[in-house]
């Protein structure tokens, strides 16, 4: 006999118009013959009308099935009318205690029972196996530990569970969705777009790894000496990374801190190994404060042509606004503004809160921008030096950019690292230009400084003097950009 002659449980219950439930439970009693194939329930016509019934060869499946659904009705009436009746008792029940039984293959036994429960009338769409092959003995399992599996089945969608292991913590702690942090965020301490991946890396590619070269398994096996040693390690360095000065080390180890107060505050964790942590003494050889130009030195070199236009736009535009280089890089056409005769550039989103200003463009400066707009044919929200996918610029374009303007200034690259003179030292140049003029508090306007903690600072709200004082302020900076730049 071909398996294709055999009835499945779903089309049986379609030619006897009786429910799946009601199947099942004639088949637990023993009251409809059957046989179990591939640890399934299948039902063959002649074992149940006592006469053999050949497959046309012109039907497809569903015709076979409404065509002996019609003939079994035509011929056992009774027999339906009667399971009908059966049937209905199931229909009208809502006895949350139901639940049915299904043979599944196994190894062991051979054949086990695995029950699925109803649950206020609806199929709770998990199975558990009773362990037994005995119908008798599983019927008794399923009834006395229905309470407990539905209990546990309910509740494991209720129960939340942001923490796993350590080092899935550890791994997700700094990712951008991360669960851990929105609990921060309620709390205030939520790290900076631009940190947070910094922080990221920092965890997973240095931390991480150490922990699983000493063994650890669990942020109670942390401890202050483990960390200690792992400053060390750092500082130190190995054979395929540098050693790493302490000031950076302990800025890394804030990240690590952090994570530790979460799991305090969240009640995973009881102690915080980072607050008995020895800090690392800064020497003076360790800070190397970055050099900038003699102030005379780049006195026409904007007038003269350039070999890279990059690098010409990049030193002309931080050398006479300060400008920092997240800052240039994010310059776009529609963030220019006129005040009062004045062109200023819009930053309404810098590195740090206090950055975020409107910085004075010296008259030939934004002819040179807006000459640079044109011959690129830059849109109003396009990015003047970099595409918008792009997410830094490249600091290969920053090294080309300084070492050409050492160049035409005659720095020679020893000179150049022996006074650590960059591409930021162009934002030193500018401010070292405006003290050298007296200016006073100017970069507290355009430079996007932190103001001190002083009272007479804190009392002095700049952004109430208007834009007199603001243009004021202006002129006596382009004044001094005339002097030793442009003339």
């Amino acid at each position: 006999m071909r398996t294709m002659k055999l009835f499945s449980k779903d089309e049986l219950s379609k030619i006897l118009n009786i429910s799946k439930t009601t199947i099942s439970d004639l088949v637990n009693i023993g009251k409809i013959p059957y046989k179990i194939i591939d640890g399934e329930f299948k039902f063959c016509p002649e074992t149940i009308n006592d006469w053999g019934l050949k497959k046309p060869k012109t039907m497809d499946r569903e015709k076979y099935i409404e065509r002996y659904k019609k003939r079994f009705h035509q011929k056992y009436p009774d027999t339906i009318k009667i399971l009908h009746e059966y049937d209905a008792q199931f229909a009208e029940q809502s006895d949350p205690k139901r639940f049915y039984l299904r043979p599944v293959k196994s190894k062991k036994l051979g054949t086990v029972y695995h029950v699925r429960y109803l649950n206020n009338g609806v199929l709770v769409p998990s199975n558990w196996s009773t362990g037994t092959n005995n119908i008798e003995a599983a019927e008794r399992w399923a009834v006395e530990n229905r309470e407990r599996l539905l209990d546990k089945y309910f509740k494991r969608d209720t129960v939340k569970k942001p923490y796993g292991d350590m080092y899935t913590i550890l791994r997700r702690y700094y990712l951008e969705d991360s669960p851990y942090l929105k609990i921060d965020a309620k709390r205030g301490r939520k790290p900076g777009e631009k940190n947070r991946p910094v922080y990221h890396n920092f965890i997973v590619n240095r931390f991480v790894p150490y922990l699983k070269k000493n063994g650890i398994k669990c942020f109670e096996e942390i401890d202050t000496p483990l960390l200690a040693r792992f400053q060390n390690q750092l500082l130190k360095g190995t054979e395929k990374r540098p050693g790493i000065k302490p000031q950076s080390i302990k800025h890394y180890f804030c990240y690590i801190n952090q994570i530790f107060e979460h799991m305090i505050i969240e009640g995973h964790v009881k102690i915080n190994p980072c607050q008995s942590l020895v800090c690392l003494k800064v020497n003076k050889e360790d800070r190397k404060v970055v050099g900038c130009y003699e102030i005379n030195k780049l006195r026409g070199v904007f007038n003269r042509k350039w070999k890279n236009e990059l690098s010409y736009m990049l030193n002309l535009i931080i050398c006479t606004t300060n400008m920092r280089n997240c800052e240039i890089e994010k310059i776009q056409p529609m963030d220019f503004l006129l005040i009062n005769g004045v062109n200023f550039i819009d930053i309404p989103k810098s590195k740090t809160v206090n950055g975020e200003r409107i910085v004075p463009i010296h008259n030939f400066v934004y002819r040179k921008i807006m000459a640079y707009i044109r011959k690129h044919k830059k849109g109003k929200d396009d990015y003047l030096f970099k595409s918008k996918k792009a997410k830094r610029l490249g600091s290969y374009k920053y090294k080309n950019a300084y070492l050409e303007l050492a160049e035409y200034t005659g720095y020679s690259i020893e000179r150049l690292n022996n006074e650590n003179i960059k591409f930021y030292s162009g934002r030193h140049f500018w401010k070292t230009l405006m003290d050298s003029e007296k200016l006073g508090d100017i970069e507290e306007y355009f430079m996007g400084h932190k103001v001190s903690g002083d009272v007479a600072k804190r009392y002095n709200h700049k952004d109430k003097q208007g834009k007199k004082k603001m243009i004021e302020r202006t002129k006596k900076v382009f004044a001094i950009l005339d002097k030793y730049i442009f003339r």
